[in-house]
């Protein structure tokens, strides 16, 4: 619980809870500790989820000023998914009872790939369950009284949408041109900035660069590295440069072309807006690329 939001009652300390980490587990692979983002998703996985909430009933009493007798508890858990704030949508809850002999629970909670957006919002609470009668001037009262609560939110492959990734044979692709002879091409254009990130966009890897093709199927950090802040380097440039950029910032969709742009943007210059962007560019093209380069380590990217 956060402890510097002055609630209306008394809540529980985080001596009284005792909650371990979410852990994830993919098609029934080993249990790993999640963490700010999920490498490895897709949606065809099927995902489980657990941890374990305990309660000390003692210190419950002392930090609520309730009586044993009508400590009437229940853990809820709220699995949502999607952009924004607040999840666009709430998958599943999941309320469990404490009280009496029981004041812990072992959660696990399985979800299909296919019905997650983006991100993992995991919600995990303590409520009352019934109305108290209870002298103590700030004790809680009423049913649903949340007395504790921890979120987390996790990012599917850093939230950022994927696009095709396909072998080549660059010299039918590009022609004989000194081009032809590059590792990877982009294959894009900055004219419709509305359309759907993953159909604006395909990365070509050249079948002849046998070496580069390994690095990238060993997943070789600096290699991907240099890879992902070429290809933000490549759509952010044009995005601010586009006329309408200014106007596009504001109301592009999510998951198009633009609005990825905009994410990209943002997190190397948080608050900011495109005549800076684009000072940036003009002025000290160095400094912008250079940004992109830090910004697409992996799990940043």
């Amino acid at each position: 619980m956060n402890r510097r939001v002055a609630f209306p009652f008394l809540t529980l300390s985080t001596a009284a809870v005792s909650a371990t980490a979410w852990q994830i587990s993919l098609d029934g692979e080993e249990w790993t500790e999640a963490g700010e983002f999920l490498t490895n998703w897709d949606h065809s996985c099927t995902m489980k989820l657990r941890r374990t909430i305990r309660l000390d009933p003692q210190l419950a009493v002392f930090d609520l000023s309730i009586p044993r007798d009508q400590l009437h508890l229940a853990m809820g858990i709220r699995i949502g998914t999607g952009q924004g704030r607040l999840p666009r949508k709430v998958l599943s809850r999941h309320r469990y009872v404490l009280g009496q002999d029981v004041w812990d629970r072992d959660v696990e909670i399985e979800l299909l790939g296919g019905i997650l957006s983006s991100v993992i919002d995991l919600l995990s609470e303590i409520t009352l369950t019934t109305p108290i009668n209870s002298t103590a001037a700030l004790a809680p009262r009423a049913d649903g009284d949340r007395l504790w609560a921890d979120s987390m939110r996790v990012r599917l492959e850093g939230e950022e949408p994927r696009f095709p990734i396909e072998t080549a044979d660059f010299s039918t692709l590009l022609g004989d041109t000194v081009s032809a002879s590059a590792p990877w091409h982009l294959h894009w254009t900055p004219l419709h900035w509305d359309r759907d990130f993953h159909g604006a966009v395909c990365l070509y890897l050249n079948e002849s660069s046998t070496t580069f093709l390994e690095r990238v199927k060993i997943e070789d950090g600096p290699t991907l590295q240099v890879l992902l802040a070429d290809i933000m380097g490549q759509i952010c440039e044009r995005f601010i440069l586009d006329p309408e950029a200014a106007e596009m910032m504001d109301r592009a969709e999510a998951g198009s072309l633009g609005a990825q742009a905009v994410t990209w943007l943002r997190k190397a210059w948080p608050g900011k807006d495109t005549a800076f962007f684009r000072s940036v560019l003009e002025n000290r093209p160095g400094v912008f690329h250079s940004a992109f380069l830090a910004l697409a380590e992996l799990g940043d990217s």
